[in-house]
């Protein structure tokens, strides 16, 4: 194998301990990655002495050809730092990714579409669960891709509607993608692929989930986020490590107000109270972020209420009427019933009363 830039950086890139701080560096001093694998040891006093060891010690053609076999089986993309295709969001950062593996559609990393990031607990509530489903088919019909860390809770909950209402979603994980955590999040990555969503991961093949992992996964997930939505978080969470992120970027942050005596939202009452964006519904935070393809014109009535001003009706009556998709139908219901414009009845049917919207 001859040495070229993407190998020397496969291979610099999959030596234990040496991050994006330390390549960059050495890069930097270098000029080149080629010329680091090559002669190693110049590298003495451009990085930490426990780098430097580690990379004297490490077999790196190794390393590079185990880089490529892996890649080349779990069929996954690769994007260079300074190539094409590269995300630009990330070179805001401090410390780029040199080299980031993608599955699925790369152009989701790049496109004019916005992508906002839906975030928060692992162990939410009932009233968690229901809002992250509510607003991941929300910001799906609105078009938006979805960003997400594929952990347990919200994260799941949030992505795994989005796919189900066909919306496009990318997934940052904080592993290899030969080793996906958490486990059981594989599945649900597996069916947004097929929808045409992307996992991305900036770690080599190989690489476990680390602690130190996720808040390098996280500077990800804010950069390529428009937004970041909180659903429901403590005020110690791990969230808040993303939502710092968003804000040294200069992100636009929200958050789901929630019960002020439950501790699962004190961390998202809290960022309210120090500025956050209210997210109220799908629609409001779009509109806010002037996305309007959830919002009918001021002069139109939606179809929905223009049926039930007729006869109560079935969510599944007022899909057949109206020709709206049963979630899409579900999702209007919801915020109606919240504005006090729709009242559900015990026979599960919608009744139209209070103000015209």
């Amino acid at each position: 194998m001859e040495w070229t830039e993407t190998t020397a950086l496969l291979a610099l890139h999959a030596v234990p301990g040496l991050g994006p701080r330390s390549i960059g560096a050495l890069i930097e001093s270098m000029g080149l990655a080629t010329a680091v694998v090559l002669e190693p040891e110049k590298a003495a006093g451009l990085i930490a002495p426990r780098a430097f060891d580690l990379l004297q010690r490490a077999d790196l053609r190794a390393l590079a050809l185990e880089q490529i076999s892996a890649q080349k089986n779990c069929g996954a993309s690769l994007l260079v730092r300074g190539e094409a295709g590269y995300p630009e969001d990330f070179e805001h950062l401090e410390s780029p990714p040199p080299l980031v593996h993608v599955l699925g559609d790369v152009n989701l990393l790049t496109t004019e579409r916005s992508r906002i990031a839906v975030i928060g607990a692992r162990a939410c509530t009932a009233y968690g669960r229901s809002q992250a489903a509510r607003f991941g088919t929300g910001l799906a019909f609105g078009g938006e891709v979805l960003v997400s860390g594929a952990a347990r809770g919200i994260d799941q909950l949030a992505m795994g509607a989005a796919v189900q209402s066909q919306g496009a979603v990318v997934a940052v994980v904080g592993s290899g993608l030969d080793c996906p955590y958490p486990k059981d999040a594989w599945p649900l990555m597996e069916r947004l692929l097929q929808e045409g969503g992307a996992v991305i991961s900036e770690f080599p093949f190989g690489a476990g989930p680390r602690p130190g992992n996720f808040p390098r996964r996280n500077r990800l997930i804010a950069a390529l986020s428009k937004a970041v939505l909180v659903i429901q978080a403590t005020r110690k969470s791990g969230t808040m490590n993303t939502v710092n992120w968003a804000l040294q970027l200069g992100r636009e942050v929200f958050a789901l107000p929630g019960p002020v005596d439950d501790i699962a939202c004190s961390g998202t009452n809290c960022m309210i109270h120090d500025g956050a964006g209210i997210a109220l519904s799908p629609e409001e935070m779009l509109l806010d972020l002037n996305n309007t393809n959830l919002s009918p014109t001021q002069s139109e009535q939606p179809r929905v209420l223009e049926l039930l001003q007729e006869q109560d009706l079935h969510p599944i009556e007022l899909a057949r009427e109206s020709g709206i998709d049963e979630e899409m139908v579900r999702l209007q219901l919801l915020d109606f019933e919240l504005r006090g414009q729709v009242i559900r009845l015990p026979s599960g049917h919608y009744h139209r009363c209070g103000p015209k919207p």
